[in-house]
């Protein structure tokens, strides 16, 4: 397969977006409890990865620029005079000292106000002080050009100009700054605008909106943005904390996605701005645009010291209002531009004028904001300042965040998959309370009832992921993928958590399934949704889809597979363990707030388990019953060579000891014999991706090129009904390396490098 018929190839696809408004499939649903149905269904950089084929030319309308004029023109239409400070305030919450030793219980226990206003703003008991992690006297940052006049309106001149001025309202210069100079250039700022350095917090905002509407008066300004605290670049600046309060204290912004109720704190990469925080060096009307954090995230925001930072909320239930109005607002962009640009920009008394409510929050020195998930959020700083923050992801969260998986549908990417986070409290759902594990419940039931409709909707061979380690001398996955990730890949954990997962003790299986919810996943090549449990693949090409675009994938080869991750019963397996806990915490019965919602029978599951042409229990079991099998198939080999004893596979699924994993277990499955040339493919795509270092490739193509895989597949004959063929396990360990290879081509561009510990 040529590059071109890649699905991130246009012309390769579909001309037909498969899903409904807010991206949300016409095929996939959620809960009912998510106000969604259940039929089916990275503080990121990444760039938004909407495949452009979903987009439908029509020749015969007018300029994409002139209809964009005519929306935008009748909404500006409806705008008035306003009294900024005349909004209505978000509640402020004066912290007792009781409240404010748990960050997660004050945010439950004031949710009803955080959902009604969009926000909270709290006051720390008095004494209490953040202290700022860099040492602004010494520090230099990069920073970012905001013109304002660029912000909003974008007026076009002349109106059939074909490049938009919305990308233009950003530029990174290379040069860097220190505070001293962000000071300066806001003095000068004030004294050009207002001929005076002392200004009212009303003036200052007044003239923002001003310079922001019109839309003609040129003006840039510079924002130290996004500084990402605990990297590399900035550690010769951070201030040393040892043995003082401020180390574990749990507001301290390094410490607060990791506290007790966070679903963050089991997420072992580092993301910044999410679980590790950014910090802001501002000056006079320097802005935010409006924005949801990812993932529909909770964001804490702390105000170290300087001018007041003046915000504007909408509260999370008039979210999708004002998507609505932001894809006509700045249609000539692309109907999602702006509500995933973080570039558009929309004065306050045009969403009055629209319906919209709009809430303000004046934020001054050592008061936090606390802003809930989906609610959008722009802002403005009075003057000289600094402010630093991150994420906080409550199992609250958790209906909010399938909403977004759901809405960033061929939107744009996740920073962190959904069911990666919902894992991480399933793994220790011992430290939650009931009702906590309700939600967990009810994502897994989504998840569960999707799978089991997908993956056999097409009839397509289902293999579970798996990777041979005992041929180390045909070929070595650790060394194999110690050269293409320098964030490394541990083999034996991996497969080990497919081990863990056969235990018959429940912590011990769940801990193999959290374990293989934080290996690397791909996202849809198609949708960008995240191949939690399972995908589409092929043997010729690169592309992956999840499974509710498989009718979609570009090769219909006879080699298509669902390459799953966890077995149907794993999730049935969970989601028990979970409604026993629920009763014994609860002593009530779990149930789902749809009565039309049915969980499948273990047996039928099981049926569809057993159906896998590879799964590891199939394999286990296989080998317990035929220890000699693949003994008599295997070729000669030297009397040097040695592999794991029997024993290890006869106990596997019972003894604990056997999954503790040690260096001298191997992958507790013999050697079996096979050929080096067998991977002369994949050893093909390293030699190509170490050749292609430091080139970007283009649109949909990969540093790898197409990994077509070879021999020894074949899977137009009975190989995968025998788990004795030397060839089943080559063949399941190679596709499962090519989709950890193109996992982490997708993925490490993302995490942060050189982060301290």
């Amino acid at each position: 397969m040529t590059p071109a018929q890649c699905p991130r190839s246009p012309s390769a696809l579909p001309s037909h977006r498969h899903g409904g408004r807010d991206g949300v499939p016409t095929r996939c649903g959620g809960a009912d409890d998510y106000n969604i149905d259940y039929a089916g269904c990275r503080r990121s950089s990444r760039p938004s990865k909407r495949p452009s084929f979903f987009k439908v030319v029509h020749e015969t309308r007018a300029d994409r620029e002139v209809m964009a004029a005519i929306k935008r023109s009748k909404l500006e239409k409806q705008h008035m005079n306003l009294d900024y400070g005349s909004l209505v305030e978000v509640p402020t919450v004066y912290a007792t000292e009781a409240e404010f030793r748990d960050p997660v219980t004050l945010w439950s226990k004031y949710s009803h106000l955080g959902e009604k206003f969009g926000a909270v703003k709290v006051v720390p008991p008095s004494g209490w002080r953040g202290v700022c992690p860099l040492d602004t006297g010494r520090l230099k940052f990069k920073i970012r050009e905001q013109q304002l006049h660029k912000l909003s309106s974008g007026k076009v001149t002349p109106v059939f100009a074909k490049r938009s001025p919305y990308s233009q309202g950003f530029s990174h210069p290379a040069y860097e700054w220190d505070c001293a100079q962000m000071q300066g250039a806001d003095s000068a700022l004030k004294l050009k605008l207002f001929g005076r350095d002392t200004v009212s917090n009303e003036e200052v905002e007044r003239m923002y909106w001003r310079i922001v509407k019109s839309g003609t008066t040129s003006l840039a300004v510079t924002y130290g943005a996004d500084l990402n605290v605990y990297s590399s670049e900035f550690e010769k600046y951070l201030v040393d904390v040892s043995g003082t309060e401020h180390e574990s204290d749990v507001w301290n912004l390094r410490n607060l996605p990791k506290c007790p109720g966070s679903l963050l704190r089991y997420l072992d990469q580092v993301i910044p701005g999410v679980n590790s925080p950014w910090l802001y060096i501002g000056m006079a009307m320097t802005s935010f645009c409006w924005h949801t954090e990812d993932n529909y995230f909770g964001a804490v925001n702390y105000h170290h010291w300087g001018a007041p930072k003046i915000w504007y909320v909408i509260p999370p239930r008039k979210a999708g209002r004002l998507e609505a109005f932001l894809r006509n607002y700045v249609a000539s962009e692309g109907e999602d531009f702006a509500v995933y640009s973080l570039k558009v920009q929309v004065p306050p008394d045009v969403l009055i004028a629209n319906g919209i409510p709009v809430c303000r929050i004046v934020q001054r020195e050592n008061e936090f904001v606390l802003a809930w998930p989906r609610a959008f959020h722009s802002g403005m700083n009075v003057g000289y300042n600094c402010n630093e923050a991150c994420n906080i992801v409550t199992t609250s969260w958790i209906p909010m965040g399938y909403q977004s998986l759901l809405n960033y549908k061929y939107n744009r990417s996740t920073c962190v998959p959904f069911y990666t986070l919902v894992m991480g409290g399933v793994g220790n759902y011992r430290e939650y309370v009931a009702e906590d594990l309700s939600h967990m419940i009810n994502a897994l039931t989504i998840l569960l009832l999707q799978e089991m409709n997908e993956r056999t909707v097409g009839e397509y061979r289902r293999v579970q992921m798996y990777l041979h380690l005992a041929e180390s001398d045909a070929f070595d996955v650790q060394s194999f993928m110690d050269k293409l990730c320098p964030l490394g890949f541990n083999a034996k954990g991996f497969v080990s958590a497919f081990q863990l997962m056969c235990s018959k003790d429940d912590d011990e299986f769940l801990r193999g399934c959290t374990l293989l919810s934080s290996a690397w996943m791909k996202d849809c090549d198609l949708c960008d949704t995240p191949t939690f449990a399972s995908c589409l693949i092929c043997l010729h090409c690169n592309c992956t889809v999840c499974v509710t675009c498989q009718s979609f994938h570009p090769c219909e080869c006879k080699t298509r597979m669902v390459l799953y991750r966890y077995p149907l019963l794993a999730f049935h397996r969970m989601i028990s363990i979970l409604k026993g806990a629920y009763r014994s915490m609860s002593g009530a019965i779990w149930r789902p707030k749809s009565a039309h919602i049915t969980l499948p029978t273990i047996a039928s599951l099981a049926a569809l388990d057993k159906g896998a042409f590879f799964s590891i229990v199939g394999l286990l079991k296989a080998q317990k019953s035929r220890p000699k099998a693949i003994a008599a198939k295997r070729p000669r080999k030297s009397a040097s060579d040695k592999s794991t004893s029997w024993s290890d596979i006869d106990c596997l699924s019972t003894t604990d000891d056997c999954l503790s994993y040690s260096s001298s277990s191997d992958s507790s499955i013999p050697a079996v014999g096979w050929e080096s040339s067998w991977f002369d493919d994949l050893r093909g795509a390293v030699d190509r991706w170490q050749e292609n270092a430091g080139v970007t490739p283009p649109a949909g193509a990969s540093r790898y090129g197409e990994i077509a895989l070879k021999e020894p597949y074949s899977l137009s004959d009975d190989t995968f009904a025998r788990y004795d063929d030397v060839r089943v396990l080559a063949t399941v360990t190679k596709v499962t390396a090519r989709y950890l290879m193109l996992s982490f081509e997708e993925n490490c561009a993302y995490v942060a490098e050189g982060v301290s510990a």
